[in-house]
């Protein structure tokens, strides 16, 4: 009798929870890293600094 494991890769990324994801492009990045500050509105906007996608888009606090 074999017993069968799974096949996992070795190395995993290691994302915190403070880390967005751009869903266009897939770039990632600490929430307080390379996104952009969009200031032309009164909303609390990040942009994906790879294809400029909205990344986050909510009202400012």
């Amino acid at each position: 009798m074999s017993i069968h494991k799974p096949s996992v890769p070795d190395i995993q990324p290691h994302h915190s929870k403070s880390t967005l994801f751009c869903r266009s492009c897939e770039h990632a990045s600490p929430i307080d890293g390379d996104w952009i500050a969009d200031d032309s509105v009164h909303r609390e906007r990040r942009l994906c600094p790879r294809c400029s996608a909205v990344v986050v888009d909510q009202p400012a606090t």
